[in-house]
């Protein structure tokens, strides 16, 4: 029984929906997207979905609704930076996050990992340095970041967010008007930058002033050039910052829009109860690892705390450093081989970076080597997707909205099902379902109870 599934306003061409109806499975072929949001917000009321297929769930491909409904206990921390304190006092020797570095010597890349208890050294000495750059600013003011995805915005992201501060993330391609923007929008008096950016934070001060906001003030970040980040994470310190009480609700980052349909970027604020409160918990000996090209201002983020709930490790692509291009994408992966304690399993991407692996033959043997290549964020070409999947790539869609989070995805049984376009509906159905609607479509609803919404 085929059912067409409407959906407005999305970029992709053509999707399709495997929906559960009681135990029966229904194939929704999608053509334009409409997603349909309740505004009310309540906690989360799970029952058992019989139609959800019998497989063992991982971190990567959880849903949200899936998430509440295994792990039903209370989280015991609230924020951010109260999760990575308890990492570091319950796992502290477990990997938590990857660097490869590249090389141009005779030896090639290297790599440097941080455990749980690095990531808290790093984000209470970032903290106490940007405490004394901040001086007054009240804890609860948002202060920007403008810097490449590197170690230096993670500790800088980390340290903000341990004093308090909801951070707004600023991709390094937004014009001066943009930031500016951007800034005035979210109440902005400080805006860190990393040298490498430093000109565009200099052309946005100057706009801000041309459009009488005098009150941006413009700092770098808080690390001298010299310095080796790696090095101070590990320099002892005689203060810890404790993090201010802050609710669930309270908002820990802020992404932004393109801009593209309206001219101008909105900020997208992220709560920490959505940013890490709903994330699922389901760890594994040995962990699984995963390795993302998404850099940390855009989905990067949300790969790092869900691999980080599940007390897995994520390798980070160096864009600071180098182009992403399959060549420097198998320096990554080769690097991240030599590491004896965390193997990488999955690997999480945009489309045009996999239609880019697709088209090299070393790029289509590194996805071949991984349980689950995921994809999200656009609409892949349907001819490279069945490609990869014809070669033997594991591959899974993910779909999700910065407005209620991971959704659905394409996970199934991958040996036998090559259906990765067709996204199936595993989430009791008290919290999401299909309503028909004329003409033979449907609307996926997000009712009351599921467990993210913004606004």
């Amino acid at each position: 029984m085929y059912t067409h599934f409407r959906l407005h306003g999305c970029m992709m061409s053509r999707l399709s929906f495997l929906a559960a109806s009681g135990t029966t499975y229904y194939l929704l072929p999608m053509y334009v997207w409409a997603l349909v949001v309740n505004t009310k917000y309540s906690r989360n009321q799970t029952v058992d979905n019989p139609g959800v297929f019998q497989m063992q769930v991982n971190y990567f491909v959880c849903t949200l609704g899936q998430a509440a409904h295994l792990n039903d206990q209370p989280k015991p921390y609230r924020t951010v930076s109260e999760f990575v304190i308890q990492q570091a006092q319950h796992h502290p020797q477990l990997p938590a996050v990857g660097f490869p570095i590249p090389e141009q010597g005779p030896n090639g890349w290297s790599y440097k990992v941080l455990t749980f208890a690095d990531v808290d050294r790093g984000s209470n000495a970032f903290a106490l340095r940007l405490s004394a750059v901040l001086k007054s600013p009240s804890t609860s003011e948002t202060i920007a970041l403008l810097c490449h995805s590197s170690p230096e915005f993670l500790f800088t992201w980390l340290g903000l967010m341990r004093l308090g501060h909801p951070v707004l993330l600023i991709a390094p391609q937004c014009q001066p008007a943009a930031i500016v923007h951007l800034c005035a929008s979210c109440q902005v008096s400080v805006l860190f930058f990393d040298a490498a950016h430093a000109e565009r934070a200099h052309q946005a001060g100057r706009h801000a002033k041309e459009q009488g906001e005098t009150h941006l003030t413009l700092q770098l970040l808080p690390l001298r050039e010299t310095e080796d980040i790696f090095q101070l994470i590990h320099e002892h310190v005689e203060r810890k910052v404790e993090p201010p009480h802050l609710d669930r609700a309270d908002t820990a980052y802020l992404h932004h829009t393109s801009g593209t349909s309206s001219g101008l970027p909105k900020p997208i604020p992220q709560s920490h109860g959505g940013a890490i409160g709903v994330l699922p918990n389901l760890p594994t000996i040995p962990a699984a690892a995963s390795f993302t090209t998404t850099p940390l201002y855009h989905g990067g983020i949300a790969d790092l705390l869900r691999c980080w709930t599940s007390d897995a490790m994520i390798w980070l692509f160096p864009s600071k450093d180098v182009p992403i291009t399959a060549r420097n994408i198998h320096g990554c992966l080769k690097v991240a081989e030599l590491y004896p304690h965390a193997e990488v399993k999955y690997f999480s991407s945009v489309p045009y970076i996999l239609q880019m692996m697709e088209a090299d033959p070393t790029g289509v043997t590194l996805l071949q080597r991984m349980e689950i290549v995921g994809v999200g964020g656009a609409a892949l070409p349907a001819e490279v997707g069945d490609r990869l999947v014809e070669k033997g790539v594991n591959l899974v869609s993910r779909f999700g909205s910065a407005e209620c989070g991971f959704l659905l995805s394409s996970y199934r049984d991958l040996a036998t099902d090559g259906d990765w376009q067709y996204l199936r509906n595993y989430n009791p159905t008290d919290v999401l379902e299909f309503e028909p609607r004329a003409d033979g479509l449907a609307e996926l609803i997000i009712k009351p109870g599921w467990p993210h919404m913004v606004g």
